[in-house]
């Protein structure tokens, strides 16, 4: 029986050509981004399309159960880079790239495509290196308030520096794995109070993520990596 088939173009061709110098016969493993591997023969290798047959097909079993859509107040310059990569290694699933009151960060309507493209392309580098079978999606730039519907039927969580009342680990103890959680993470400034308000009576639970004040990039990523520790998913 003929073998499937495979062809890989643009960047990912001229990489493996150029940089990595692959040629017919040696076996790589790809991915479809969906979270199915394949194994795959060689078969053409050009800067422009690589060809290989598909010896087999397996289910990525790196990918953490628990998926998480981490909502950020889009940030200053490469903090916003930073937070797309390092997010997408600790295994976040989806990002929303939203603005709230204090979002410094404001790109002109026109710049939005481009901002979402040149960001999809950070966090789909940041998939290959980390070897992630699943390619995180970059939402388009959310206003505040088409934000808050998305949380309907969510377990949120909102990370607020002035919670004193209900830690991470809190909100998380006897509580049953869900399968999806979404984070939200203000901007350099915080979130208003009123922000807050809102997101609760939205269903959001705000909580602390420790004595520390953590700045905008790091709060994201690390709140992703203590919850999925905590649920063993890491």
């Amino acid at each position: 029986n003929k073998k499937p088939v495979v062809a890989i173009t643009g960047e990912d061709a001229y990489h493996l050509a150029r940089v990595l110098r692959a040629e017919p016969g040696e076996r790589i493993t790809a991915t479809d981004g969906q979270g199915r591997l394949y194994e795959v023969a060689l078969t053409l290798v050009t800067p422009d399309a690589v060809h290989g047959e598909i010896l087999s097909v397996t289910a990525d079993h790196s990918e953490p159960e628990v998926k998480i859509t981490l909502c950020q107040s889009i940030l200053k310059g490469e903090k916003m880079d930073w937070v797309l990569q390092k997010g997408t290694e600790m295994g976040i699933t989806a990002f929303v790239p939203f603005l709230s009151a204090r979002t410094v960060a404001r790109p002109a309507p026109s710049q939005c495509g481009k901002k979402q493209e040149r960001w999809q392309k950070i966090v789909t580098a940041a998939a290959k290196q980390s070897g992630r079978g699943m390619i995180p999606a970059v939402h388009p730039l959310t206003p505040w308030k088409e934000l808050t519907p998305m949380l309907a039927d969510c377990f949120a969580l909102v990370a607020w520096e002035e919670e004193t009342a209900l830690s991470l680990r809190q909100a998380l103890s006897g509580r049953p794995r869900p399968q999806a959680v979404t984070l939200i993470i203000g901007p350099e400034g915080g979130f208003a109070a009123e922000e807050i308000e809102t997101l609760k009576d939205r269903g959001a639970l705000s909580v602390s993520l420790g004595s520390r004040i953590l700045r905008a990039e790091t709060a994201g990523p690390l709140a992703a990596a203590l919850l999925l520790y905590h649920y063993e998913a890491l």
